[in-house]
This record gives structure tokens, sequence and C-alpha cells, in this order.
């Protein structure tokens, strides 16, 4: 492929390609590439052989997740008619295998960054769509700390592994982030028996009678709750979570994910020689610097904006001025920081503050981020000119810790430099009184115009209160008047109930029917043709030819109503034209019976109107034939439908 696609070449008109990049996945380049219409950077991936159309549309079941822990798909299709390609936004920070390379991380890290992965992939389970094929090269950790995953669907379908129930998916996709977790720990890949995309990168986990070792037989210090959760579900049984949301639970809480701290693993740290024994290693002498852990329940509950804020839960606050990370060191190896001497004169602190600043600036410098540092560096105390004049309760009880030069407090330093606290005070002091009794003033004179108001009101009240009165006397004698008036009500009753039953009908659910599978085809789709999304749809399996490649008589749409309606037409939208449908009246269970109320070819918006309106309950798209796609293929992509 690389003599059709390489640099300088145009894809599609718009992406151009620049370099070659590693690619693990077999039957498909990477190539970083450029946007020239949005003139932003972008990688393409360039499907060369293996199940390429159901990559195209696992890539496009992708593209309908959002989350920022999941790399957006951008675009996909051909070029010239046989280089199918799928865009996605440029991928930054090293991959998990790049991390391991260095050491195995530490259970914290391990534990968030897996996580956080896991997480993303709930978000993609709840819209039907799974990876399948989880490895360390696919889990990037960005710049900014934020995990990043790659090939969500694309990976294992152009692999032939996008089929299966959903439960079974499911499963693979927890295992498989498990798989990635047993090597954030140990720095070594737990290869299963019919692995497609061996792990190459890393070395292989030992196996002892049949079985994986567990990572606390290789890594010292390693939790008991993460060592039994990779033994667990690793193993032959079928044990541990079935699901990314119960490996959420289980892992949950973690901490931030910080770069500088993965990966910086010493060689009395890393994973201990395995011998026949398997004798652990040694306790290290230092270790990553360790993370606070806090619940993250909302891990995807609520999708973050992409490209905003990290996702997962923040931190719990910390006391100003006091560390943002917890530190194990005893207490009596945290030097207190020293109560501040009197205010001195006006001169001597305005040198104190240019001193304390930067050079060019003027004022607190503006907050940032200080990356951590080692636990051991952390712990050293180090020398500090007080920059608060008077001591508070966090000032006096909170440890300090090596932060740097030009380390700064979260909210600029206050001085005084008057020399009189008492005359400042007293002058910046809020007097309410004047206030609170002006408002008292406009509210007894607005009580006052109030009464006033009402002492005079009975003159002219009494004509207002006495003309309703005077009409329904006046209305009273007629004592026959009074029925027909009680009947015109009645008579109007019955018209409420005229607008509902003119109404559309409500579609209850849906499903999808093929005559020679049980489960249907991407029933987990069925929901997104009435969502009222036209960027979602339904879609059958792509064959060959139009009529399912003589295999079945048809394919199924089965409707079904909230309750008996009349139903009248159905307007369907599609992503392509061509092909044939029956609207039937009729259920799931006789798709291709009943009558047929309507028939055609679809287009992307086409009107099927019944020669008279039909009382039923369920309606039936009954599909004979389709129409073809833009990849040569023959399938049906149902974006949205109504009924009338």
């Amino acid at each position: 492929m690389e003599d059709v696609v390489g640099r300088g070449t145009v894809l599609a008109g718009r992406y151009r390609v620049l370099q070659l990049v590693g690619s693990d996945l077999p039957g498909a380049s990477s190539w970083q590439a450029t946007d020239q219409i949005l003139d932003r950077p972008v990688r393409v991936r360039v499907l060369e052989q293996g199940n390429v159309a159901q990559a195209l549309d696992a890539a496009r079941r992708a593209a309908l997740v959002s989350d920022p822990r999941l790399v957006r798909v951008l675009d996909v299709g051909t070029h010239q008619g046989s280089i199918s390609y799928v865009v996605t936004e440029q991928v930054t920070g090293p991959s998990l295998s790049d991390l391991l390379a260095r050491g195995p991380l530490s259970a914290d890290q391990a534990r968030a960054v897996v996580g956080e992965a896991a997480a993303a992939l709930e978000v993609a389970r709840r819209r039907g769509v799974h990876h399948l094929a989880l490895r360390p090269t696919v889990l990037h950790v960005t710049p900014e700390d934020r995990v990043l995953l790659t090939g969500l669907a694309l990976d294992g379908a152009l692999l032939g592994q996008g089929l299966g129930d959903a439960r079974s998916t499911t499963r693979a996709d927890t295992v498989g982030l498990v798989r990635l977790l047993y090597a954030a720990l140990t720095g070594r890949w737990p290869t299963l028996d019919g692995e497609i995309v061996p792990s190459d990168t890393l070395p292989a986990a030992p196996v002892r009678d049949g079985l994986l070792v567990p990572p606390a037989d290789l890594v010292r210090g390693i939790p008991a709750d993460l060592d039994t959760l990779c033994a667990v579900t690793l193993g032959p049984h079928e044990d541990g979570p079935h699901s990314p949301a119960e490996l959420v639970r289980e892992l949950e809480p973690w901490g931030e994910i910080r770069t500088i701290g993965l990966g910086e693993v010493l060689a009395a740290a890393a994973t201990a020689p395995l011998e026949e024994q398997l004798t652990p290693a040694a306790p290290p002498e230092t270790r990553p610097v360790q993370v606070q852990r806090q619940s993250v329940r909302s891990a995807f509950d609520e999708q973050a904006p992409a490209g905003t804020g990290r996702p997962g839960t923040p931190p719990p606050a910390h006391p100003r001025g006091g560390p943002a990370f917890a530190q194990s060191a005893p207490a009596a190896t945290r030097p207190m920081l020293p109560t501040p001497p009197p205010p001195p004169p006006a001169p001597a602190v305005a040198e104190t503050v240019v001193a304390a600043g930067p050079p060019t600036t003027v004022g607190p410098p503006p907050v940032q981020r200080q990356p951590a540092a080692p636990a051991r560096q952390q712990a050293a105390p180090t020398q500090r000119t007080p920059a608060r004049p008077q001591a508070g309760p966090y000032d006096q009880a909170a440890p300090s810790f090596a932060v740097g030069f030009g380390a700064h407090d979260d909210e600029p330093d206050v001085f005084d430099i008057s020399g009189d606290d008492d005359g400042e005070v007293a002058e910046r002091r809020f007097d309410p009184t004047k206030i609170v009794l002006l408002v008292v003033a406009i509210v007894v004179v607005i009580g006052v115009v109030i009464a006033f108001n009402a002492l005079r009101s009975p003159v002219g009240g009494t004509e207002a209160a006495t003309s309703p009165s005077a009409s329904e006397t006046a209305a009273a004698p007629p004592a026959e008047g009074d029925q027909p008036a009680e009947e015109e009500p009645a008579d109007e009753a019955p018209a409420d109930p005229a607008p509902p039953a003119g109404a559309a009908p409500t579609i209850a659910g849906a499903t999808s029917v093929d005559p020679s599978d049980s489960d249907g085809e991407h029933e987990e789709a069925v929901s997104l043709a009435f969502d009222g999304d036209p960027a979602s749809f339904w879609y059958t399996q792509t064959y060959n030819r139009p009529e399912f490649g003589g295999l079945k008589p048809g394919v199924g749409y089965v409707i079904t109503l909230a309750g008996p309606s009349t139903v009248s037409g159905v307007t369907l939208k599609t992503n392509q034209s061509g092909g044939n449908v029956e609207v039937r009246a009729t259920d799931a269970a006789n798709p291709g019976g009943g009558t047929v109320l309507a028939s055609g070819p679809v287009a992307p918006d086409t009107v099927f109107t019944f020669p008279e309106p039909v009382e039923t309950g369920s309606i039936v798209l009954w599909f004979t034939s389709l129409p073809q796609a833009v990849d040569g293929k023959y399938r049906v992509e149902v974006t949205e439908l109504a009924l009338s």
C-alpha cells in the first residue's frame, strides 16, 4: 500500500499524508497527516487487508460515541474507490507499552490509568460499541495527564472480532482491561490462547502449572485487591467482573494521573528476577509518587466535554498553603512553618515583595501547576521566607515540602505597610446601619401610601364589586337558562380527546428480525432509528449482493407502538437510495406476512402513504432488497423514521 499512499499523498482532496507511524495492527498502516481545510494535524489509518468493510462500519459507529478518553473519529471514507481510510484526532503522549519500557507503574497509577480506560469503554458499551482488541499500544497518557484510548471498534472489526452477542463482547473487553492492569503492575503481558494481536513489545507473563503467575509473586507491594482481581479474572473459571462498569466498581476510588510519576521505577523497584522458585525481589528503596485516592462513582455517568477538564473525579481540595498530595513521612520529619516576625516598616516590606516575585512581574505570579517530586525530595524541608504577616490555623499546622524556586501560594500575599492595623481595619469596616435605616424608611413610606389608598378605595371599589353581582343577578332570574349553560360544557367535553386521536402514533420500541439468525441484525442500534439524531442510524449487515447474497428472503425492522393506534403512513430517512422495502401490518412473529400497506425503493427522505389508515399495534419494515452503499457493498442505514 506504500506504493499507493506515501508522503505527499492527498486523500479525498483534503488529508495530506506526512509521515508513516508505527502500527502493530495487521492489515493497516498509520500515518501522520494534515487536514488542509481546517489546518490541523490528524492521524490517518489506511486499511489494507482484512475485514475492511466491517472495519469502516465499526469506525462509523465509534464516531457516535463521545468521550474525552476515546480518540475522536473525524472522517471515514475511500480514496479513488480502492483505498479505505479512517481519520482520527492526533494521538499525543506515550502509550502504555512505552511507559512500561521503563518499568512497571505504581499500583495507584496502574489503578487510575486502567480505571479511566474502563470508564471510557463503559460509555461506549452503553452505545453498543466495543473495542475487542485491547493491548498496551492502544492506551495512551497525554501530556495533560489524560487517558486516551485508540482503535475503538475499528481494530477488532478489522481482525474479525466484531462477531458475538453483547454478553461475550462485553466480557472480552473487561478481560482485556484486566490484562492491561496486569501489564501495568508487572511490565509483562499475559498472553492468552488464540490471541490474534500478540503484544511483542512486552515480555510474556510467566505461567506456572498452566496458570498465570499472580502479579504479587512478581512485584512486591501490589495491593491484595488488585492481585486477586487479576488472578480470578485471568483464571480458567470465568470469574471476576463481566463488564467495564463492574471493573470500575472494583478499582475505585483512584487518584489523578500524573505523567511525571509514570514509569519512573528504579531497578530495585522493578520486577523480581524470574527464577524457577519465583523468589520475590528485595524491597525497593524508592517508589513512584503515590496519589490520593478518591471515589469516581460518576466516572461514566456524565461525560465531560471533549478537550476540557480531566475525566474522573478531581482530587479533594487541600487547605490553602498546604500540600497538594498526602505524604506518608512521619510527622516528626515535617518542619512546621515558623511564626512570622512582626510586620517590618514600609521600605523593608517593599524590598521583600521585589525579592519574592519574578524580576519582571509586579504582584503575585499566576497560579501554575507544579510537577510532583519524588517522595524523598518532597520530604526534605526548604528555607522559605514567610509571606503572610499573621499565621493562620493552616499555616501553623501545615507541613512544608520541597517546592522549588519560584513556588507560590494559591492566593496573593497581603502585606501591611501602614503599621497601624486598628486604624486601617476601622476605615475598611462596613457599617450597614445607614442602609438598613434607609430601607426601613422606604418600607414605612410605601406602607403609608398603601394604607391611604385603602381608605379611599371603598368609594370606587363598591361599584366594581357590585358590577359582577349585578350581572349575576340579571342572569339568575331565567331558571330555565341554567340548564343550557350546564349542558354546553357537557357537549364540549368529548372534543378534548380528539387531538390525541389525530396525533402521531407513539413508538414504544423496536427490534430487528433476521430469518437466519435469532439475534437479528445489529440489535444494539435499533433505537438509533428514532432517537431524533440524524447522525445516528440503525443498519443491516453488509452484503455483496442486494438480495442478501441469496442467504435469506429479507430483513425486518419491527416497530412496536405504545398501544393500538391508527397509522396512515411512514416517513423513512436513509443514507442510501434504491433497494425495496415493504411496509406491513404484522409483528415480529411473522415479519413477512400480514397486509402490505406500501412498498417501494428507499431514498434519503421517503414518505409511504397508505391507501387508507389501519388500526394496528406494530408495523414491520420488510426489506426485500438492499440499496448500494458508498463502498460498493449493499446495506441500508435508517437514520430516522416516523409514523403518521
